[in-house]
Order: C-alpha cells, then sequence, then structure tokens
C-alpha cells in the first residue's frame, strides 16, 4: 500500500488519508453519541486531513464506483480493507461522488457523517436525495447515481450529467487511454448493452482509436489471460454492437472479432449456449460490415452455422415414428402436429411457456448459490455452532459434566475466532460467561475459563491476531481492547514498540489512543527509549490522550536531534498552549536549515501560534533576490492567515506590492497565495483588497475575490 501512496499526487495522498480518517469517524459516529472521546478524536483527525486539502485546493471530489474511490485519474488500492468498506457503504447509498468545498466547518461534517449512519434498508434512492437536504450540507455536495440519464452529449460538463458522470467517465478514460482496463472492469459490467451503445452514439467515430476500441470491448467482455468470457457476455457483447450506428459498428465489431478469437475454446463453448438467432445476428453483421475474420474462427462460425442449417429426419417404421427407441402411433404423431397442438394450448399460454423459455435464472441461480455456499462456509457453521453451544451453557438444563465439556469446546472454538479476527464471537463468549458467573451457574468452571481467556497466554495471542488480521475487523478488535481494559495496554505497547511496520503500527496507535488518559504511564515509561521512531511514537500518543501533567515528560524532547521528534513534542506542548513549545518553535523559524524552518512555519498556523507573528511578519517582508526566495514566503501567507491577526495585514499589502521583471511567474503565485488566504480576515480590514483583486488581471485572484465578497455578503 505504500509503494501505491506514493505514486499518488500530493492531494491525491492526502485525500486518500481524509478518507480513511472520515470511514473511522463514520463508524464511530455510527456507534457513539456525539461527544464522544472516541468521536471528537476520529472527527478531528479527518477534519484536519481535509484543511490540509484545502490549503492546496478550494474543492476536492472522489467517484465512487461500487467497491472502488476515484480520485481525479487515480484509483485507490482496491485490496485496501478502509477504502472499499467506506466504498461499498457510499455505492450503497447510491452516491456516485462527493465534493469538498473549503470553509467548510467541524459541525457540518459532523452532520454529513451523521447523514451517512442513517439506515437505508428500507428506503429507495429518491427517499435518500431528499434525505440529505434535512442535513443542511452547504460545503458537502453528495451526487446520487441517476441511471437514466447517460450519454456524451457534446459540451456538457460532468455536474450537467448529474449522476452519468460515473460510467461516462469510466468510458471516456479507456477511449482516451487514460483509464486501465484492470481498473474498470467492475464498473463497465453493470453497464446494460442499449446504455453502453446510447452513450457512444453521441460521440464522433473519429475521436475512437483502435485501442480504444480494443479496451472498451475487453473490460466490458471482462476477459484476460486468466479469465474465460461466456455465453452471456457474448451474448451482452452482440446485444451491445447491434445498437451501435453503422459508423461505429464496424470499428467495435473489427474489435470484438480480434477479442474472441484469442480464446477459441471459451468462444465455442459460449457459442453452444446462446440461440441460433443471436449467432444469425453476429453473422450477418459481420457480413454486412464485411469484417475480415482469422482462420480459425471463421471455420468455427462456419460450423455451427452449417450444423444449426441441418433439418433433421425421423425413422420411421411403417405409419409410426421411432423415437429414442420407443414407437410413437399415428395418433401421437397427430396430437403433436402443429394443428391440434394448437388446438390443446392456447394462444395465451403458448405466450407463458415463451416467457418462461426466455427467463434468464443465471443471476437467480448465482444469488442461490451464492447464499448456499455461504451457509455452507466453515466460518458460518464455526458461527452457528458457537451460538449453539451458548444458548445451551446458558440454559439450565445442562448438567455440571455435561456444562464443562461445553465450555472447554467453546475454548478451542476461541481460539480459532482469534487466529481468523472474528472478535465479536469471542465477545460472545466472554459476556455469557460474565453472566453465567454473576448467576452463579457452575461458578469454579465458568470463573476458571475466564481466567484463562484473561491471561498473558491468550491475550498474546489476541495481540499477534490485531498485527495480522486486526485492521480488517477494526470495530470489533476495538470492543474487545474495551472488555480486556488496562490489562492490554501493557501488550499492545510493547507490540508497538517491536513493530516494524509504518501500517501496523498506525492501526496499534489508534487502539492504544482509544483508551485516552489511561495510558500515560506506560507511554511515559517507554519514551526513554533509544530509538527514535519509538520516542516518535510515544509522544504522538502523549499528545492524543495527555493532559498538562505529561508536559515535563515532553519538553525534554524539544531539541532532540530527530526533527521528527523534536516537532512531535513541539505538537504536544503547543496543543497545551505550553510557553516552552512555543520558545522551541521560535527558534526553529531561525534555522539555518531549510526543511525545519518550512515544518515550523506549518506549524505555526495550524496551532495559531500569535506568539510567533513577529517572527513570520520579518520572514515576509524579508527582501528576496530570487524566485525562490519569492516562494518561499507563499507558506509564511499561509501560516499567518491561520493564525488570522489583522496586524499582520500591512506585511501583506507589502507583499502585494512586490515587483520583479525576472521573477513575474513566482510573484503572481505569491499574490494568489495571499488572496486565496484573505479569507481568515475580517471583512472590514479586507475591502480595499477585495475591490483591487475584482480588477485584477489574474483569473484567480478575480474568484478569490468574488467568493469572498459573496460569502460575507451572503
Amino acid at each position: 500500500m505504500a509503494d501505491d501512496r506514493e505514486r499518488l499526487p500530493l492531494d491525491a495522498q492526502l485525500l486518500s488519508e481524509a478518507i480513511f480518517e472520515l470511514n473511522v469517524s463514520r463508524r464511530n459516529v455510527n456507534i457513539y453519541p456525539a461527544g464522544h472521546p472516541s468521536v471528537e478524536r476520529s472527527l478531528n483527525r479527518a477534519f484536519n486531513c481535509l484543511e490540509k486539502l484545502f490549503e492546496l485546493r478550494p474543492e476536492i471530489t472522489f467517484a465512487v464506483a461500487k467497491d472502488t474511490i476515484v480520485i481525479d485519474n487515480s484509483v485507490l488500492d482496491k485490496k485496501n480493507a478502509a477504502y472499499r468498506e467506506f466504498a461499498l457503504h457510499l455505492s450503497g447509498m447510491n452516491i456516485a461522488y462527493v465534493t469538498f468545498i473549503s470553509g467548510l466547518p467541524k459541525e457540518e461534517l459532523y452532520e454529513f457523517l451523521r447523514f451517512l449512519s442513517i439506515d437505508t434498508t428500507d428506503l429507495p434512492p429518491e427517499a435518500l436525495q431528499e434525505a440529505v437536504k434535512e442535513y443542511k450540507l452547504i460545503h458537502i455536495k453528495t451526487g446520487f447515481i441517476d441511471y437514466g440519464a447517460f450519454s456524451f452529449g457534446e459540451g456538457r460538463t460532468e455536474k450537467e450529467g448529474s449522476g452519468t458522470g460515473l460510467w461516462e467517465r469510466y468510458i471516456r478514460g479507456l477511449i482516451d487511454g487514460t483509464l486501465q482496463t484492470e481498473g474498470a472492469s467492475d464498473v463497465i459490467q453493470e453497464i446494460p448493452p442499449e446504455a453502453l451503445a446510447e452513450m457512444l452514439n453521441t460521440t464522433d467515430p473519429g475521436e475512437i482509436k483502435e485501442e480504444g476500441c480494443e479496451r472498451v470491448i475487453t473490460s466490458y467482455m471482462n476477459t484476460s489471460p486468466d479469465t474465460n468470457f461466456s455465453s452471456r457476455e457474448l451474448t451482452r457483447l452482440i446485444d451491445f454492437i447491434s445498437r451501435l450506428r453503422p459508423e461505429l459498428k464496424r470499428q467495435f465489431l473489427s474489435s470484438a472479432v480480434k477479442n474472441v478469437s484469442t480464446d477459441l475454446g471459451s468462444t465455442e463453448r459460449a457459442i453452444r449456449e446462446i440461440s441460433v438467432d443471436k449467432i444469425i445476428e453476429l453473422l450477418s453483421a459481420i457480413d454486412e460490415q464485411q469484417i475480415t475474420i482469422p482462420a480459425a474462427l471463421k471455420n468455427l462460425l462456419d460450423k455451427f452455422s452449417k450444423f444449426y442449417q441441418v433439418n433433421s429426419e425421423d425413422t420411421t417404421f411403417g405409419n409410426s415414428i421411432i423415437a429414442d427407441d420407443i414407437f410413437l402411433s399415428p395418433d401421437v404423431v397427430n396430437l403433436l402436429g402443429t394443428g391440434d397442438f394448437e388446438s390443446y394450448v392456447t394462444d395465451v399460454y403458448q405466450k407463458e411457456i415463451e416467457k418462461v423459455l426466455r427467463f434468464d435464472i443465471s443471476d437467480v441461480a448465482a444469488m442461490e448459490l451464492a447464499e448456499l455456499t455461504r451457509s455452507c462456509s466453515d466460518e458460518y457453521v464455526e458461527r452457528f455452532f458457537n451460538q449453539t453451544m451458548l444458548e445451551l451453557i446458558s440454559s439450565d438444563i445442562v448438567p455440571e459434566e455435561e456444562y464443562e465439556y461445553i465450555v472447554n469446546m467453546i475454548r478451542e472454538e476461541a481460539g480459532q475466532f482469534i487466529e481468523t479476527g472474528q472478535y465479536g464471537q469471542v465477545l460472545k463468549i466472554f459476556r455469557v460467561l460474565e453472566s453465567n458467573l454473576s448467576k452463579d451457574r457452575f461458578p469454579d468452571i465458568t470463573s476458571e475459563a475466564l481466567k484463562e481467556y484473561k491471561s498473558p497466554e491468550f491475550i498474546s495471542q489476541f495481540i499477534d491476531s490485531l498485527r495480522i488480521i486486526g485492521r480488517q475487523a477494526r470495530e470489533d478488535a476495538l470492543q474487545l481492547c474495551d472488555y480486556y481494559g488496562e490489562r492490554i495496554i501493557s501488550p499492545l505497547m510493547d507490540a508497538l514498540v517491536d513493530e516494524e511496520s509504518q501500517t501496523i503500527r498506525h492501526f496499534l496507535i489508534s487502539l492504544i489512543t482509544h483508551f485516552g488518559p489511561r495510558v500515560i504511564p506506560v507511554a511515559i515509561k517507554h519514551i526513554s527509549d533509544s530509538r527514535w521512531f519509538v520516542k516518535r511514537n510515544m509522544l504522538l500518543i502523549l499528545s492524543e490522550c495527555g493532559t498538562k501533567e505529561v508536559l515535563p515528560h515532553v519538553r525534554p524532547y524539544c531539541h532532540h536531534e530527530n526533527p521528527k521528534v523534536s516537532f512531535e513534542a513541539i505538537k504536544c506542548l503547543l496543543k497545551e498552549g505550553d510557553s516552552y513549545g512555543i520558545n522551541a518553535l521560535r527558534g526553529y523559524l531561525n534555522s539555518d536549515n531549510k526543511e525545519v524552518v518550512e515544518q515550523a512555519i506549518a506549524l505555526s498556523g495550524i496551532f495559531k501560534v500569535r506568539e510567533v507573528i513577529p517572527d513570520l511578519t520579518r520572514m515576509l517582508r524579508r527582501k528576496g533576490i530570487s524566485g525562490k526566495d519569492i516562494y518561499d514566503k507563499i507558506p509564511v501567507v499561509k501560516a499567518i492567515a491561520q493564525i488570522g491577526d489583522p496586524g499582520t495585514l500591512d506585511a501583506i499589502r507589502e507583499a502585494l506590492s512586490i515587483r520583479s521583471i525576472l521573477f513575474k511567474g513566482a510573484v503572481e503565485r505569491l499574490r494568489e497565495a495571499v488572496y486565496s488566504s484573505l479569507k481568515y480576515y475580517p471583512i472590514g480590514e479586507i475591502e480595499d483588497l477585495i475591490e483591487k483583486g475584482l480588477k485584477s488581471k489574474n483569473e484567480r485572484i478575480r474568484q478569490e475575490s468574488m467568493k469572498i465578497k459573496k460569502a460575507r455578503s451572503g
């Protein structure tokens, strides 16, 4: 996953982090009431991620396609459980895309998460679109899928198409080559043939190259070296091609012929299973468009076309017909003749028979097979068995000997549940045993079982499972950790200290910080570890869970040789408004190390440290002699604006007055940064700047000025 993230653009990386935190927040909002520490912590993390994104661009949009999240032209890792879970949840609510707009308050983000937590079981899509209006979301726009409005109309934008943007974007990506077939198959295969043809029929044939046709056909048929296409996919392909305009039909039919020729075995099996009419329809289209067919495919099609044209003749003996070695009398033959058949079978009944014959049972059979497969799976059987055993030991009909036997059997099941990440089942076992103990039901046996479940060996087994599979069952893992309480904090912390994977460390930290101030003594114990990343992680935990009492333990690390440690310590101190942290931050602002200075500037804005305003304004007023010097002022402008002190506007105006013949581009970027940050100041203090911005030749400056004016006047 880390490698995939590195290939994403910077804003896409930040958005992927935001989506991870949004998914955690969504689940917490669904579980806990407003104001709960878990809700507040996860909400703050998600909000901070979005705030960082708004510094890069004013609007952020991601699209949802089944179990996939698309950011610009990048597809987030489909194997990541958090991304997949969030995508599936939004898809289940019929949401096609979500847009976050700059100026989003944290309260509105919470309302959006509340909307995502509503029960949609009995709600139609139209009701969801009405329901979202009740949450008064101004800075968050949700686009719902409209399956009846897909087209490639010239001049239309994605917003004008409403929900149509989802399929159109994928089709356009395949045609243009900006989206690979392996990233699109799941979505493209959901498009009905008539809808796909309708979208493409409004496209200029000159825009579609041969490679684009092949990508669309490959995705629609889901063909690859590892997969075989079926009669269903071949039928759907024929239906799609038959609905295309003549100019497009030749292009796509040629690609289709080339595609099915790559696997003649699958083609032969598919042709055997489709109707004669479909084969004739395919042959007619090939003949009409004069498509050149590979010899092997031509022989295969000729074989089937001749086969279906052969008229079978019945073997007779006298006046009777021999069918499967059975003599059919003349009376029976007459009954089966056309005239008598119509006498016995009415037209209405005949139509019902034809309807039954045409009915495609593949989807129904697939659903029933999936349900049957699920009910026969080992996991399902084990859960059902465990539930039955728990019901038995919860009753008063089981004698002591059998009770002990069942409890021992459940103990073995619990170990398997831990190994497979079924923490919810383990928690059920614990609760039933706790209930039995409170009811004095065989207390010696019950207490002995509970004692074993709380032993260091069993907890160690649980920790090992968390490291391997815990992220896929985060909520159940948190609940089981809550059950163990403080006795699991030290084992979790020991696992964090020894863990080498950054992803797993992040997960373990989220479990640890869930306990709040109770983790402080253990974190302070480990902060003296010689490894820098252990110190950094302990400081992060203290920052999330600590109080003012931890500050004396944090201050010594503000000047650690590793900046990652020192800045984590400063964050912890700034969070509590500690003057030691402010002085340390001021020292780094005046450092000779460029990277250190940039981090210090960023922290100054994030934590709104008013005490460093003189240092920041001095940096802003420092005369630049190169384009790089001018670019270096941009993060300073952003940090000053985040602090929001109107007293800094004189320095801001001086920055706007900078002129340079050699570095005009750098000067323009600085001015754009200034106008993007003016929203943080009182409108009365910046009216003159807004009026000047509205008259600027720079379009972005004019847009920012107009946006601020509308926001403040409205």
